[in-house]
């Protein structure tokens, strides 16, 4: 490994931070990643259950982002969702895209985006150190990078380094600190993409899957969740929680579930089968449209009568137990830990960013890309996707002559 003074150093081996590092080796710059771990892109190798959602078509900056930082806007305007897939293609990847606009690798591994990565690197003059934890970085006319091992030198720094969610692979606070010692300050990091905690009790429900519509204020979601011995996850869950994540440090949440999303008229279509089969007993009214686990507790919870025909049931009674089968309300209390949450919420200020460039506003030659920052989306690629457009646009600016 050569240790002379270089263009630029990347810390982590991550999206973000291969795809910075490719761009700038091909426009000539003598680059150096730096990676803790001895492998690169842990993180993308997990991703999607091993199979990497690398982007999606239906990227867009105002719907699938909670944060509304300007950043997220010109990143992704800089390399939106066709020339993501061009770039992929050409770094001869296969893709195939699956439903709701999610892509993936057409051979279904993760390994085909990070061997592709490491392919392309060994093409260019990229020089990658593993097992190298930064622990320190200075600033004056350049940068001197130190590890635990020895000292680097860069004009320029690229902090590439992910957040601390998934710690058991590769998840750190490491960039955190790495970014505070150069002048920026960090929205505390929270748990986000992650399952639910509930204030009521369905651990009788739990391995159970319901492909529901949840109901948050305004903000919905459809798709299917999964009940847990501590509440819900799944991907309809996942994809309400960057709504949730920063309101639940301050007080437990009303979350509504619909577990008739794809009829219609739910009470028009309950009041009819209720005129087509009067005669049935509470479970064999519900058989054929809910789990039968489901039904048991709506009868349950609401007070049917378990042997006694709908007809002879007591009107409100029946009333309340149909509206509840449209709008069940769950009590949120928390979001699972660290070691279940596929990214976090929070993270570098955004607004000591530049929003073109990903370059720091605080320290000229330092540039932030990916999770580090303080931007976190829904599931289905949209992460991914905004840590590939991240790396790209500095890595523009990194080539540019200066």
């Amino acid at each position: 490994m050569n240790s002379s003074f270089y263009d630029i150093i990347i810390v982590g081996a991550g999206a973000s931070g291969l795809i910075c590092a490719l761009e700038c080796a091909r426009a000539g710059k003598k680059v150096l990643i730096l990676e803790r771990q001895p492998i690169a892109g842990r993180k993308i190798l997990v991703s999607g259950n091993g199979r990497c959602n690398f982007t999606n078509r239906f990227v867009s900056p105002s719907k699938y982002y909670p944060s509304n930082s300007p950043l997220i806007k010109n990143t992704l305007s800089s390399f939106p969702f066709q020339k993501c897939v061009d770039y992929f293609s050409s770094l001869g990847i296969l893709y195939v895209e699956e439903e709701q606009g999610r892509f993936f690798p057409f051979t279904g591994k993760a390994t085909a985006i990070t061997d592709a990565f490491k392919a392309a690197l060994a093409e260019t003059s990229v020089e990658i150190a593993y097992n190298q934890e930064v622990t320190r970085i200075q600033h004056a006319s350049f940068f001197t990078v130190y590890t635990k091992a020895t000292t680097f030198k860069a004009k320029k720094l690229v902090l590439a380094c992910g957040s601390c969610a998934y710690p058991q692979v590769s998840g750190t606070t490491l960039g955190y600190t790495l970014a505070q010692q150069l002048g920026h300050s960090i929205i505390s990091p929270i748990p986000s993409l992650s399952g639910w905690t509930l204030k009521e009790n369905f651990s009788r429900l739990s391995g159970i899957r319901a492909k529901v519509k949840l109901t948050f204020q305004e903000h919905q979601t459809e798709g299917e969740i999964i009940f847990t011995n501590y509440g819900i996850n799944g991907p309809a869950a996942l994809n309400m929680t960057p709504i949730l994540t920063r309101l639940l440090s301050k007080q437990a949440l009303t979350v509504t579930i619909n577990f008739l999303a794809q009829v219609p008229h739910v009470q028009a279509f309950l009041a009819e089968r209720f005129r087509q089969f009067p005669f049935r007993k509470p479970k064999e009214f519900f058989a054929g449209i809910v789990h039968e686990s489901i039904a048991n507790l709506l009868i349950d919870f609401k007070g049917l009568r378990k042997n006694k025909p709908l007809q002879e049931q007591n009107p409100s009674t029946l009333k309340n137990a149909f509206e509840t089968l449209e709008h069940w309300p769950i009590t949120v209390t928390g979001l699972r830990p660290w070691n279940e949450a596929m990214v976090a919420a929070g993270g570098v200020n955004t607004r000591e960013i530049n929003y073109n460039t990903c370059e720091s506003l605080l320290c000229p030659g330092l540039f932030i890309t990916g999770e580090l920052l303080d931007i976190d989306a829904i599931s289905g690629g949209y992460n991914l996707h905004f840590a590939w457009a991240s790396g790209f646009s500095a890595a523009q600016e990194l080539v540019k002559e200066k």
